[in-house]
C-alpha cells in the first residue's frame, strides 16, 4: 500500500486561519484531529480509497492558542464553515478525543451534509475528573495503557499538550455535556463510537449512553488500548473505522447487538 501525499492549505473563517491537509480521491472524509501525538496512520489508510481532508481545530495542534471561542458548539460552527468552504457537498465526519466533541456538535448543528459520523474516544459524556490537566508525563500515564512503550515526545509537543488542555478546560471539555446528551437522539446519520477498553478519560458508562440514545449507532471497544487508540492498536482502529466508512449501516456487527471488540 503506497502512501498518499497530503498537500497543505489554509482557509479563513471568523478570524481564524485554519490549516488543513488533503489527499486521495473519491467520496469525501473529513477528519478533525490533533497532531500532538504525531500524524495519524488512519489518515493515510483512508486516503487510499477516499478524498481525506484533515482539519486542525483552532487552538489545537500547531495552530495559535484560541482565546475567542466561547464553547464547543462555537468551535463546531467554525469548523462547519471551514468544511463547507473547502469541500461543499456530502461527507463522512470523523473526530478524535476533544475534537470528537466538536464533530458531535457539528453533526447536530449542520446535519444535512454529514452522511456518517465516527467519534473516536469522545469525552463529551461522563468525563473523568482531571482528564485535561497534568504534566506531559501524567498525561501520558492517563492516555495510554502502556505508557512505557510510548516514545518520547518530540520537542515542542509538551507546549501543544498544555495549549490543548487549556482550551478543553476553558470550554468545559472535562465536564459532562448535559446539553449534547439531551440531543443525541437528534442524530440520524449512521454513527460509530470507538473507545479503548482501558480509556481512563471517561467513565465506563459513556459508551452505553451513546449506543442507547443515538438511533443508528454502533460501538467498537478496542482491547488493550487506552485513550489514544491509534498509538497502541492502530491496525484495529483502522480496520474498524475503514469498514464503517465503507459499509455504514451494514457494518460488520449486526444492528441487533451493535458492539464489536477488536
Amino acid at each position: 500500500m503506497s502512501e498518499q501525499e497530503f498537500t497543505e492549505a489554509y482557509v479563513e473563517v471568523d478570524g481564524f486561519r485554519i490549516r488543513y491537509r488533503q489527499a486521495g480521491q473519491g467520496e469525501t472524509v473529513v477528519m478533525l484531529d490533533s497532531s500532538v501525538w504525531g500524524w495519524s496512520p488512519l489518515n493515510d489508510a483512508l486516503a487510499q480509497s477516499y478524498r481525506v481532508i484533515v482539519f486542525e481545530v483552532p487552538g489545537m495542534g500547531l495552530s495559535s492558542p484560541n482565546a475567542t471561542s466561547e464553547s464547543v458548539k462555537d468551535l463546531a460552527n467554525i469548523m462547519a464553515q471551514a468544511v463547507a468552504a473547502v469541500a461543499p457537498g456530502n461527507f463522512t465526519l470523523i473526530g478524535t478525543s476533544f475534537a470528537a466533541n466538536v464533530a458531535l456538535w457539528q453533526a447536530l448543528l449542520t446535519p444535512d451534509p454529514i452522511e456518517a459520523l465516527v467519534l473516536i474516544s469522545p469525552t463529551a459524556i461522563k468525563p473523568v475528573s482531571g482528564s485535561f490537566s497534568g504534566t506531559p508525563e501524567e498525561s501520558k500515564a492517563r492516555l495510554f495503557t502502556h505508557p512505557e512503550n510510548v516514545p518520547e515526545l518530540p520537542l515542542g509537543d509538551p507546549d501543544i499538550i498544555a495549549k490543548e488542555q487549556a482550551l478543553a478546560l476553558r470550554l468545559g471539555g472535562a465536564i459532562h455535556d448535559t446539553e449534547v446528551e439531551g440531543k443525541l437522539g437528534d442524530i440520524r446519520c449512521a454513527t460509530l463510537i470507538v473507545f479503548g477498553l482501558a480509556d481512563k478519560t471517561v467513565e465506563s458508562a459513556a459508551a452505553a449512553i451513546y449506543r442507547e440514545k443515538i438511533v443508528n449507532s454502533n460501538v467498537s471497544i478496542v482491547y488493550d488500548a487506552g485513550h489514544v487508540i491509534v498509538a497502541e492498536r492502530p491496525e484495529a482502529l483502522i480496520d474498524a473505522v475503514s469498514d464503517y466508512v465503507e459499509r455504514r449501516e451494514t457494518f460488520i456487527v449486526g444492528r441487533q447487538r451493535r458492539i464489536i471488540n477488536p
